[in-house]
């Protein structure tokens, strides 16, 4: 009797074993195969990311060579502007009319292509450098006034052959003219844009430098 239950035990045991062994198994395969799933999964995933990055990579490095562009463009046509703009401080009340009509004309021009190169490029310009532009504008636009007011006040006098100079327009307009001049020369305008134009050549060296 002992050895017939010895018997059905050792046969249920057994039966017990191999059903776990399976489950086992299958459990095991089963993970194996959620992990293989998975890793396919994150490394599509990885590529699909690096794909993205490789793309933002390449629009961001042509989003960069634009501003580079834009940047190299403006910056020689400032240091013209700030040129001209000493040449003003140095010349404007010791010249001839005659010159003085020619510095402030060629000054008017630096200005012009300033204001319109930025104009053009503003839309990819660095914040930093389009922000400092817009605060300098109004003055260079204030400069740009009282440039015009001087080429008009030197239009008003003729230099003879003798060397002496005559006044050859109405004294209204002398009068007009001369008031409005004083009024911005008591501002300091052309050393202020000497100032700016300066202190923006220098972010767009710092923005080379930081790119380097």
């Amino acid at each position: 009797m002992d050895e017939l239950i010895k018997q059905a035990l050792d046969e249920y045991f057994s039966d017990f074993k191999e059903y776990h062994l399976i489950i086992l198994i299958a459990f095991t395969v089963v993970i194996a195969l959620i992990q293989i799933i998975q890793s396919i999964l994150v490394s599509k995933k990885i590529e699909r990311f690096k794909n993205e990055l490789k793309k933002s990579e390449i629009r961001f490095s042509k989003y960069n060579q634009l501003q580079i562009e834009s940047l190299s463009k403006i910056y020689p046509l400032l240091t013209d502007l700030l040129t001209r703009t000493s040449i003003i401080k140095n010349e404007i009340d010791k010249s001839s009319p005659e010159k003085n009509q020619k510095i402030t004309e060629d000054w008017g021009k630096a200005f012009n292509q300033v204001f319109g190169t930025f104009t053009k490029e503003k839309y990819i310009l660095p914040k930093e450098i389009k922000s400092s532009f817009g605060l300098i504008l109004q003055s260079l636009i204030k400069m740009n006034k009282y440039i015009n007011l001087e080429n008009n006040f030197s239009s008003l006098f003729a230099t003879f052959q003798n060397g002496e100079v005559e006044f050859m327009g109405n004294d209204e307009d002398r009068t007009n003219i001369s008031d409005e001049l004083e009024k911005l020369k008591k501002e300091d305008l052309i050393s202020k844009t000497i100032k700016d134009i300066n202190e923006l050549r220098g972010e767009i060296e710092n923005y080379f430098e930081n790119i380097e």
